[in-house]
């Protein structure tokens, strides 16, 4: 005898497999999402955490390009980003990926004005790191 499907029997077609495959991927790719937020927050400034900040920021100043740009910062004051990198010869989306750790560790704060992005030397930041240097001899 022929089978009688119920007209809520589930059946296996395209539309049943590419939505199954969607929710699967949607879930993937939530899960790595809070995955690297996780990992960002664990590598951001946290107000009131001066250890974890203190690490962020001598992690930050080990290398020699990041100490740089704090240094043009210090001297020069405030500047552009496309500025403060042409003397380090480096790239604008290379400078970028450096401001954006610099700014995630709270050593550099930055602003948009128009199409510029102007870079400021955050000295509490550096007092914040001493105070916790001299805390700990």
């Amino acid at each position: 005898t022929i089978p009688i499907l119920h007209k809520y029997m589930k059946y296996w077609n395209k539309a049943r497999i590419e939505r199954i495959r969607s929710r699967r991927e949607r879930r993937e790719q939530k899960a790595l999402d809070d995955y690297t937020a996780a990992q960002r927050r664990l590598h951001t400034y946290t107000e009131g955490d001066h250890r974890k900040n203190a690490l962020l920021m001598l992690n930050a100043l080990g290398s020699s390009i990041r100490r740089r740009m704090i240094e043009r910062l210090a001297d020069g004051g405030a500047m552009s980003l496309t500025k403060l990198s042409e003397p380090l010869g480096l790239r604008l989306t290379a400078a970028q990926r450096q401001i954006d750790l610099l700014e995630r560790v709270h050593l550099v704060s930055t602003h948009k004005q128009g199409r510029v992005r102007m870079c400021v030397y955050n000295k509490r930041a550096i007092k914040e790191l001493a105070g916790w240097l001299t805390a700990l001899g």
